[in-house]
């Protein structure tokens, strides 16, 4: 009996981690993402180099295709919400489209994304500047 109780769990727990994958339809991208590294070529209009305060930046990418996200900037000595921006994202392939939640750029922007470490950080490389790009890491409460 307690074999068959072991098989039987053993059974559940596999049903139910598949269950969980079918509900996130493979997509690795929802959730919370903090911005924690920016390589923004230095000759450019929007290169600028992330402070402490500017790394409270995040985006949140729903299963519905919408995000919300924050931006925050140093004003005198005291860091504050700059930007919050409700959207959508989309995705093609390795392509995602998205409002960019860093240095005021705030617009839809096309590019790669490279999942790193599990899927606990991404790197954002967009496709009008292939030398540009941006980490975001997944927030804690977010990790799998």
């Amino acid at each position: 009996m307690k074999k068959f109780f072991i098989v039987l769990f053993s059974i559940a727990l596999l049903t139910s981690c598949s269950e969980d994958d079918d509900a996130n339809n493979g997509e690795r991208i929802y959730g919370k993402w903090f911005v924690s590294n920016a390589n923004l070529p230095s000759g450019e209009s929007f290169a600028f180099e992330l402070s402490n305060c500017n790394k409270k930046s995040f985006i949140i990418f729903e299963g519905d295709g919408t995000t919300y996200s924050e931006y925050y900037a140093e004003t005198g000595e005291t860091c504050e919400l700059e930007d919050d921006t409700e959207s959508t994202w989309s995705r093609d392939n390795d392509n995602y489209t998205f409002n960019i939640p860093v240095g005021g750029i705030n617009e839809r922007i096309s590019g790669k994304v490279e999942f790193q470490e599990n899927a606990k950080s991404f790197i954002f490389r967009p496709s009008i500047f292939p030398d540009a790009s941006i980490t975001f890491t997944r927030a804690p409460e977010f990790e799998e």
